[in-house]
């Protein structure tokens, strides 16, 4: 018997002998609190530890206490992906894509609890949910439209836990229009929202707003957010539009009150799992407010006033986005591919975020979880 067989067959047996003096629910909390990278190691050590990870309770266990963390990152730069696990963010590696054949370029469509919603760049036809923490991916079906995608047309789509049916689900929105770069408000529209439980597309008609976005931002229920416009140009203005996946609607969520004069810019984003904008102001600061109550106008509250240490247009303003939290209270901040920017409002400070090696330095980030959930099984959100 080889060395690795025996290693194996000991911790198989030692696994065993463990579960059989130890109750189930002091293992499950010693599991939960190692990483992902460590758990799928595991996974091959016998078929009782397979099944025990793979226990859509001890999945989502696992992933509520991976929530109280501070999120992994995928880097995106042109159609390569790389993914950083470690805590201090310093270096990543390369993800494989076995499917990439399958795309002309790459996109972040979406992510939720640890999956990553990848599509075509050009036109969403195919698409995949990929865990880069356990490499498994699984390859959407034709959604089938009515409407084909053609040379003046967009695309944009969404993804996100259902947990009013305990589902995943993909939704993907096709817009042609009559007069492009005249009349923006001027298209044909489709929409088709693809259930992980059901394993189908279903159409659920035009789109009311015009999503800008490529890919909405879920909001951590049943909702998922997207800044749409109207109009082009000064004329314009931008909307904040979410889908409900319960009553399969789209909707305008009220924006705060501010003054539009000294706004240039506006970026809608979701910060403690709360509907959030972020204002450029022509003043060198930034204003971010959220609401506290999903739907209700009146609960808008400005939570930070960032005064910018640098001069905006150095980091190019319509590139300016908040992205996260951390647990320290830090807000991560993308200015476009060039740099990544840490604000502290405690002590009205900021940080660049250091080269991470192993990745070129200019690239686009999606905060995500680490996570044992699995695009193959809906029952683990």
């Amino acid at each position: 018997m080889s060395s690795t067989s025996s290693a194996a067959s000991t911790s198989s047996s030692t696994f065993t002998e463990m579960s059989a003096n130890i109750p189930s629910d002091i293992i499950s909390d010693i599991l939960t609190r190692l990483p992902v990278k460590s758990l799928t190691r595991f996974k091959s050590v016998s078929k009782s530890m397979l099944a025990f990870l793979g226990n859509p309770e001890f999945v989502k266990q696992h992933l509520r206490r991976e929530n109280l963390k501070n999120p992994n990152l995928v880097l995106k730069h042109e159609s390569k992906l790389f993914y950083v696990e470690d805590e201090e963010w310093s270096k990543a590696r390369r993800l494989p894509l076995p499917f990439s054949l399958c795309l002309e370029k790459v996109e972040i469509s979406g992510s939720c609890n640890g999956i990553l919603c990848i599509s075509d760049q050009q036109c969403n036809q195919d698409i995949f949910l990929l865990n880069p923490s356990t490499g498994v991916f699984k390859h959407l079906p034709f959604s089938g439209f009515d409407i084909a995608a053609v040379e003046n047309s967009f695309t944009t789509m969404g993804f996100g836990y259902h947990q009013a049916e305990d589902d995943y689900k993909v939704i993907r929105c096709v817009y042609i229009y009559d007069k492009p770069f005249i009349d923006i408000d001027s298209y044909e529209s489709e929409a088709r929202v693809y259930s992980l439980k059901a394993g189908e597309w279903k159409d659920i008609g035009a789109i009311p707003y015009h999503l800008g976005y490529k890919a909405a931002i879920w909001l951590g229920n049943d909702f998922l957010i997207w800044k749409a416009t109207i109009g082009l140009g000064r004329t314009g203005r931008y909307l904040i539009v979410s889908y409900d996946m319960s009553k399969e609607e789209f909707k305008e969520i009220p924006q705060p009150i501010v003054n539009h004069n000294d706004e240039l810019h506006m970026e809608v984003s979701v910060l403690d799992g709360l509907v959030s904008t972020f204002y450029l102001s022509k003043h060198d600061e930034a204003h971010i407010w959220s609401m506290k109550e999903y739907g209700v106008t009146d609960s808008w509250e400005l939570r930070f006033v960032i005064k910018l240490p640098w001069r905006v247009e150095n980091y190019n303003y319509i590139f300016l986005k908040p992205l996260t939290i951390l647990k320290n209270g830090e807000i991560l901040i993308e200015a476009g591919e060039k740099a990544r920017i840490l604000h502290d409002p405690k002590k009205d400070s900021y940080r660049i975020i250091n080269p991470i090696r192993g990745v070129p330095r200019r690239f686009l980030v999606t905060p995500i979880v680490g996570s044992l959930v699995s695009p193959f099984d809906y029952h683990q959100g």
